[in-house]
């Protein structure tokens, strides 16, 4: 087992020979804004002044940093502490801009480690970047002792090279506004009585399990971060930047979020069954992208990582159906589980160029995931059983459109789905599914042209949950166990693009109509609330027809008639 170190130790101490830190290549950018780093120097400012008491000072902790390092050398590759490393390098850099030379040369000890004649070494910085913004770094920040070529540099800049620039500056006024003696005060405080906990092991699993324990605010480096550095790292040496590049351009394009969840996607589309342990060991034994690291980056990476950045996008492009096949992805996009886009990312990945076919596909995925969804009793190994074999259907080039497919509902999922519509949709758990039914119907009564880019949807009830003694709606349904009854069902519920109002929901009839479901626009932009102003009563048959009607619709959409 690898041996791990821990030790508390002074910044003066973290930025020494003792330590040669790199940011390796799978680490993500340089992520901290002036925010951060406004609110890095005033703590460090406050615990300066708060923390002087007689001649003792209080020392001030900035947390933890996790290398990768041998125990007889200071080369260490850094697995968390990269934005806390590289801000405290900007401000010994922004200090230095401010400090008389005999002291500026003692911060730039913190940025550089002089070589030397004698021992035979070079000057060496303390930091060494990402490849993408080292030199950026190296000639705008460390060699640069007066910051001015970088306050030149109004050009606009990568993301994080205007974070690198934004920050220092930031600095630089911060610390150009102090006083000599507090300008000095700050560095001493920071070099000799601000303090991290420099853990390191020797190999990159280990560093990662500490991470992960240390770390619990959620992880700045993920499982795709590992991969990276396992598949790129196998790629030979003069190839590396030209994968490094093609992998984080698709991580910029999909976002850091849905990136790490295309790698569980990949997975599930090799193993065909739900995961059982870490997405970083299954990935590894199912999938042996290091074994082949050029064709799993252009085979399966990036073709997936392209249809699952359609798929969230709505944009896939075609001469023909693409307006079709965008409007599947927006419904796919409602259901409320994920476990459909491994077959999804299969199937458009496999067949982008046939969207005849892709349409097809798509309609009826969207109905098997919204029946598989919707009925309470699929629980998510049910699912994930179902779309494995959908998966094994599409390798094998099985017909997925006959009536045995995995693909298409069977009679018993179409009567349950049926039986859901025509039940009680407002009580349904979670309450997301009932928004997804309205919104799927109005969709289909405005013949699917709909597009809701309301920042409140809200539902209503037409007939009250509680309404009044002596008002119309008793009158119109005297008997209590019809009206407990019919309630909460799909025929008694209207859409909103506001905000529900208590008060309003007893209001009579015609009052709730005009002033309530119209608003004050005297319109409304859905179709299911348009049929309910067009009544004049609402009493059970007129109910009745609306969830008759309401329920044949939704059968049409989803092809649920046995």
């Amino acid at each position: 087992m690898a041996r791990i170190h821990g030790h508390e130790e002074s910044i003066g101490k973290v930025f020494s020979d003792e330590y040669a830190y790199s940011i390796p290549p799978y680490q993500r950018p340089y992520r901290w804004e002036k925010e951060q780093a406004g609110e890095l120097i005033t703590d460090l400012l406050t615990a300066q002044r708060e923390g002087m008491t007689g001649n003792e000072v209080t020392p001030y902790f900035l947390g933890s940093i996790v290398l990768i390092k041998q125990d007889d050398h200071s080369d260490a590759e850094v697995i968390d502490g990269q934005q806390r490393l590289t801000t405290l390098s900007l401000l010994f850099a922004a200090l230095r801009c401010h400090l008389p030379p005999d002291q500026a040369d003692i911060v730039s000890e913190m940025l550089l480690e002089k070589g030397s004649v004698i021992r035979g070494t070079q000057d060496r910085f303390r930091l060494t970047m990402r490849e993408r913004d080292r030199e950026f770094f190296q000639e705008y920040i460390l060699r640069d002792a007066r910051l001015e070529k970088i306050e030149g540099r109004t050009d606009p800049l990568p993301d994080p090279q205007k974070r690198l620039r934004d920050n220092v500056l930031l600095f630089k006024r911060e610390i150009g506004e102090l006083g000599a003696q507090a300008r000095l005060e700050l560095a001493t405080f920071i070099v000799q009585h601000t303090f991290l906990i420099v853990v390191w092991t020797p190999n990159l699993d280990s560093a990662f399990r500490i991470f992960s324990v240390l770390n619990d605010r959620g992880l700045d480096l993920s499982a795709s971060d590992i991969l990276k550095s396992d598949i790129i790292g196998v790629i030979p040496d003069d190839e590396q930047q030209g994968y490094t590049d093609k992998w984080e351009e698709a991580e910029d394009q999909l976002g850091t979020a849905a990136f790490s969840n295309l790698f569980s996607h990949i997975r599930m589309l090799h193993s065909k069954r739900k995961q059982r342990g870490t997405i970083l060991s299954e990935f590894r034994s199912e999938v042996k992208a290091s074994d082949r690291p050029k064709r799993f980056i252009d085979d399966q990476l990036l073709p997936y990582a392209s249809a699952l950045l359609n798929i969230l996008s709505e944009d896939y492009k075609s001469a023909e159906d693409a307006t079709g096949i965008n409007r599947m992805f927006r419904y796919l996009k409602r259901v409320g589980d994920s476990d459909w886009q491994p077959p999804a990312l299969q199937f458009l990945a496999k067949h982008r160029t046939n969207p005849e076919l892709l349409l097809h596909f798509f309609t009826d995925l969207e109905r098997l995931a919204m029946g598989l969804w919707l009925d309470p009793s699929n629980y998510v190994n049910t699912r994930v059983e179902r779309y494995a074999r959908l998966i094994d259907a599409i390798d094998n080039g099985a017909d997925l459109f006959a009536g045995n497919s995995p693909l298409q509902l069977t009679d018993e999922e179409k009567r349950r789905a049926v039986e859901i519509l025509d039940g009680e949709i407002y009580t349904m758990s979670p309450k997301p599914k009932r928004s997804v039914i309205l919104l799927r119907l109005d969709e289909a009564l405005s013949s699917g042209e709909a597009l809701y880019q309301f920042q409140t949807i809200t539902i209503e009830h037409i007939l009250p949950q509680n309404p009044p003694d002596n008002s119309e709606w008793k009158a119109w349904w005297p008997d209590q166990s019809e009206r407990e009854a019919n309630v909460h069902r799909l025929g008694n519920l209207a859409l909103l693009n506001q905000r529900q109002n208590a008060s309003a929901s007893n209001y009579a009839f015609d009052n709730k109509k005009s002033s309530y479901f119209l608003g004050q626009s005297g319109s409304t932009p859905f179709q299911i609330t348009t049929q309910v102003v067009a009544e004049t009563e609402w009493t059970p048959a007129v109910f009745l027809e609306h969830q008759e009607r309401y329920v044949k619709k939704l059968t049409e959409v989803w092809r649920l008639s046995i």
